[in-house]
């Protein structure tokens, strides 16, 4: 299906992070308020908190990660709903939202270290898996994090830097080290030879394995560590 509209020529810099954190947070609301209760359901029923008739979410850190997948990480046409919202709803969008949105469909999911923070808006992190490193700009997390500490996140990347999404996952040694996860890497890594994460559909799995994860250790996974 083709874009029925110009894209605008926007290039984001490190100085654009304020109003693209604004904007993003706009933008997210406004994606989440597309779902239909359709999807609301499946993605519950995919992270294991549909209660009953209704979302079993109990806390605004829960919430968080939950609307990161739903927003990121549910893809039941091959694309995210991010796209979705450039594809069917871009006329509620202006040129800056527009540009923004096209960075947004293509986050990807990734588990990282911290390598180094500044101490004050910037952290340089590199992907467990693939060695790919990235630099994180974030004027909160940036003071808190420290090296060695691992994220699982979806990513926005722009030129020369990125950004979570905000539904970020700080990794409990009970997530890496089970023995669920440890199949379910070996399994992405056979199907998907090199950088697996690479695919979307892959990236797509792990976003749900590690929110479901993530939701059902609670508080033991220091959820939403980045507010969404």
């Amino acid at each position: 299906m083709a874009l029925q509209f110009t894209m605008t020529d926007i290039t984001f810099s490190i100085a654009d992070y304020p109003e693209i954190r604004n904007r993003g947070i706009f933008l997210n609301t406004k994606i989440y308020e597309k779902l239909t209760p359709e999807d609301i359901k499946t993605c519950a029923c995919n992270l294991d908190v549909w209660v009953g008739n209704a979302l079993g979410i109990d806390s605004d850190e829960e919430m968080n990660i939950f609307a990161d997948y739903a927003i990121y990480g549910y893809r039941p046409n091959g694309f995210n709903m991010a796209e979705k919202f450039l594809r069917l709803f871009h006329n509620e969008a202006d040129d800056f939202e527009l540009a923004l949105l096209r960075y947004m469909r293509s986050a990807h999911y990734v588990i990282y270290q911290v390598e180094e923070t500044n101490g004050v808006d910037t952290f340089n992190v590199v992907d467990i898996y693939s060695k790919v490193q990235y630099k994180i700009i974030d004027f909160k997390l940036a003071k808190s994090t420290f090296k060695g500490e691992i994220f699982a996140s979806h990513l926005i990347d722009f030129e020369g830097f990125s950004i979570q999404t905000g539904g970020a996952l700080i990794m409990a040694p009970e997530i890496l080290g089970s023995d669920v996860m440890k199949q379910l890497i070996e399994f992405m890594k056979d199907a998907y030879p090199g950088d697996f994460l690479s695919y979307p559909e892959i990236g797509a799995l792990l976003a749900k394995n590690m929110a479901a994860a993530g939701l059902k250790l609670g508080e033991r996974a220091k959820l939403g560590r980045v507010k969404f």
